[in-house]
């Protein structure tokens, strides 16, 4: 049970791997960050022996320290022995041989290179490597395995135990839906693998569309007032923004922070708002 301000919560359950899955994929730069992309490929990885495994999905993240994960997507209510330890164990051994690495590497340039949003945000974000240069040096690294689950146990970590594998990521992923309500309301509970050190307390935003708790994301920014005083771009549009601009908003997943998620529109916001005078958004340091 969550309670928000007096309105309760309950836990919900996908009822299939499928469903949650939709529901990670998203939310990926959530989890991963916002210098992330998610590719469905299920490219199937097959080790020297010929056995094959097919990932949910691997992650890029570039930025200032560029790694790449694979990304099993489980519920907790099935037989995580049975799935985890065959499956990641596949992973570990497909990802050590290096035709299988140029494989992937491949079928993820593919990828990018048919979506033009997605090759000219990695394209501005390594400059001035080539796409395919980059993903071959990242690829030939260890990537991470990432468990994302519904519910995190005891079996998950015992089966996680078993394997010889030191770049093993868990993420619970959860989500509760209003009372009396059910999903069309709904919050998500997570810890994010971006996560950063600001000292804020744990939010959680309600929306008529998925949403999610938050703890924050390393290199968030903050807005940071004349006298000192830090806030969260969230709690600087909750204490200063309008009604209006509210409900102008409110229907974008990223409400409320993305009315200032950038530097234009901070400045936007403070032109229409002069008691904001002299506030700053800067990197948390």
């Amino acid at each position: 049970m969550l309670l928000i301000d007096g309105v309760k919560y309950e836990l919900w359950t996908p009822s299939s791997e499928d469903e949650f899955e939709q529901v990670v994929k998203e939310h990926a730069q959530d989890i991963f960050g916002e210098q992330s992309i998610y590719l469905d490929r299920k490219q199937k990885l097959k080790s020297l022996s010929g056995i094959g495994s097919i990932p949910d999905g691997y992650v890029i993240v570039f930025g200032g320290s560029p790694e790449w994960h694979i990304v099993e997507v489980e519920l907790s209510s099935h037989p995580l022995h049975e799935h985890i330890v065959p499956q990641v164990g596949k992973f570990i051994g497909g990802i050590s041989n290096p035709n299988i690495q140029r494989v992937i590497v491949n079928a993820i340039d593919e990828q990018i290179k048919r979506d033009d949003f997605l090759m000219l945000r990695l394209r501005e974000a390594i400059e001035p490597v080539e796409i395919h240069r980059f993903l071959a040096d990242l690829v030939s690294k260890q990537p991470i395995i990432t468990i994302i689950i519904e519910k995190e146990t005891e079996e998950l970590r015992e089966a996680l135990n078993i394997l010889r594998y030191h770049q093993i990521e868990v993420v619970e992923f959860q989500t509760f839906v209003r009372e009396g309500v059910g999903l069309p309301v709904h919050a998500h509970l997570f810890e994010p693998l971006d996560v950063a050190t600001l000292s804020v307390e744990p939010k959680v935003a309600i929306l008529y569309r998925p949403i999610k708790a938050e703890t924050g994301y390393r290199r968030r920014k903050v807005v940071v007032s004349p006298t000192g005083e830090k806030l969260s771009r969230t709690k600087f549009v909750e204490r200063f923004a309008s009604e209006s601009e509210r409900k102008e908003s409110v229907t974008n997943e990223r409400y409320p922070y993305v009315m200032v998620d950038t530097q234009a529109k901070f400045e936007a916001f403070l032109a229409k708002h002069p008691e904001c005078a002299g506030w700053t958004l800067c990197d948390n340091t």
